[in-house]
């Protein structure tokens, strides 16, 4: 482009060149983005027939893959609920497995304080139980001895 400025501005002559210099640089930056064009209005319908045929191509694609994405999104919102449904499943099957694992410690412990309770008592009638045994051989064998051994006493022979 042609420097503009102060001392261009004024001058008519030296705007037009500027302008025609701005414009050309403009259609070759066209004919670059968009390729050369031919006049013939033929050519030109063509290649809007071809752009629109693209545009419209770029459409489709854009629509199905948004159909995609709606279909990936309520897959994934599904399994999202089937994955949150077993989740809650399991945390209330751990739930009750903890409830009843607690009632099983409590009994045992309270059949545990049961049994203690019993084998101590068990222990000191254990004890018993042989010491009355015990008397009672005893009394038994004395008996037995005083059979076999009775105790002889002299004759006396009174003359």
């Amino acid at each position: 482009l042609l420097p503009q400025g102060p001392a261009f501005a004024r001058d008519t002559m030296s705007k037009q060149i500027a302008q025609k210099a701005a414009e050309r640089a403009h259609q070759n930056q066209r004919e670059q983005l968009f390729g050369k064009r031919n006049p013939d209005t033929v050519t030109q319908d063509f290649q809007e027939q071809d752009f629109d045929k693209l545009l419209a191509m770029h459409r489709d694609e854009q629509e199905k893959i948004a159909e995609e994405m709606i279909s990936m999104t309520h897959r994934l919102k599904e399994q999202s609920l089937v994955a949150q449904s077993i989740i809650k499943e399991d945390t209330d099957r751990a739930d009750k497995i903890n409830k009843k694992a607690d009632e099983n410690l409590a009994k045992l412990e309270n059949e545990g304080g049961r049994i203690s309770k019993l084998a101590s008592r068990w222990n000191c009638r254990c004890w018993i139980w042989l010491a009355m045994f015990i008397v009672l051989l005893t009394f038994v064998g004395m008996v037995l001895l005083m059979k076999l051994f009775k105790k002889k006493i002299p004759v006396r022979t009174e003359l």
